[in-house]
């Protein structure tokens, strides 16, 4: 019988942290099926280390973070990115509304400027799961079913982005009145779009300007997917104008094309549920003046950030006991995945919404 001498395995033998990583990576990669009876039984003996678990663990976050990036998050065109050191909620300067410059008479000093303090709120929160291989799974070798977890971390993390997002646009009965004020219920035409850009056009932020309207999104469900097609890219639409009962239907080109960005969300459509399957809303997008939703992270710390457990105690006798061994309270060897984020409403003066009914 073969012997095994992990000394030999690629884990131990590179030179670099980067390279041990691989290495461990692909240990598992040929081990956790059992097709090699021989790599399988190197697998189950470096579980049995104090170091394989940990470059295991590190080449989970990399693989966590690649799916992370790779799955899309529904509402990145409408999120301003900013970061803070700790968990503590501060206020958000206003670094969009730069006073004007004022003249300067020859021999005179430059006017001080500030940047000012807005009443908007916003810090970030901890996020995660934990996933186990248990000493049954170890026992039966069964490692496959820790083989697709890192990707379950990282969609996970988009998941609950996208989930702060929506519970924050809508509420129990169509998209919450306490971020966009008066909630419409007008269905989305092309006469209703126009009306509610004028009606936002018209409005003043905090900084007495009128609102910005050329980077507005517009935000809805998959049950609006055609009528936001044929409204915002169609090369023609028809106008339709009420005088007094008479309604004249007009054929003219889309004025709407390239005004209004369309974000359809799959996660704002299970919220708004089939009672509101027709709420659209107008939400300003995050290269705006005006920012709408503020997304902060916390400065040094990865989007997924993974850790292996290793609290498998000691011997009654004070000997070592292998991390393959598991925890001591349960016999499992634990994976840990961590997301730091938060969402919080930003500038609500250049929103609207509708219901749609």
């Amino acid at each position: 019988m073969e012997t095994i001498d992990l000394m030999q395995e690629g884990f131990r033998r590179a030179t670099s942290r980067d390279e041990k990583v691989f290495e461990a990576a692909s240990l598992f990669t040929k081990g956790r099926t059992g097709a090699s009876p021989l790599a399988q039984a190197v697998l189950v003996e470096a579980f049995s280390t104090s170091d394989f678990p940990v470059l295991l663990g590190d080449a989970f976050e990399k693989q966590a973070l690649k799916a992370y990036k790779d799955t899309p998050l529904e509402f990145e065109p409408i999120l301003h990115d900013t970061t803070v050191e700790d968990f503590q909620r501060r206020k958000l300067v206003d670094l969009w509304g730069a006073e004007p410059f004022e003249r300067v008479n020859q021999g005179e000093e430059y006017k001080g400027g500030t940047l000012n303090e807005t009443e908007v709120s916003h810090g970030t929160g901890k996020f995660g799961r934990n996933y186990g291989l248990t000493w049954e799974l170890r026992l039966a070798r069964q490692f496959s079913a820790m083989a697709n977890f890192p990707r379950a971390l990282g969609n996970g993390a988009v998941k609950s982005q996208n989930n702060l997002v929506a519970d924050t646009l809508v509420g129990d009965s169509g998209w919450d009145a306490g971020f966009f004020g008066t909630v419409g219920s007008e269905k989305l035409t092309p006469e209703a779009l126009d009306t509610a850009i004028k009606a936002l056009a018209l409005k003043e932020n905090h900084r007495g300007e009128l609102v910005d309207t050329s980077n507005l999104i517009l935000v809805h469900g998959p049950a609006l997917r055609g009528e936001v097609g044929r409204i915002l890219t169609a090369a023609r639409i028809v106008t339709k104008v009420t005088n007094g009962s008479k309604v004249t239907e007009t054929e003219v080109d889309n004025p709407y094309r390239g005004i209004v960005t369309p974000l359809e969300s799959r996660t704002i459509g299970a919220r708004l549920g089939s009672t509101n399957a027709d709420g659209w809303a107008l939400v300003q997008g995050k290269s705006s003046d005006l920012p709408s939703l503020i997304r902060t992270k916390l400065a040094g710390h990865p989007d997924v950030d993974i850790r292996v457990k290793r609290d498998q105690g000691q011997s009654v006798g004070g000997g070592e006991i292998s991390v393959e061994d598991g925890s001591f309270n349960d016999d499992t060897i634990w994976y840990r995945g961590r997301s730091v984020v938060g969402v919080d409403p930003a500038f609500t003066v250049g929103v609207y919404a509708s219901n749609g009914a």
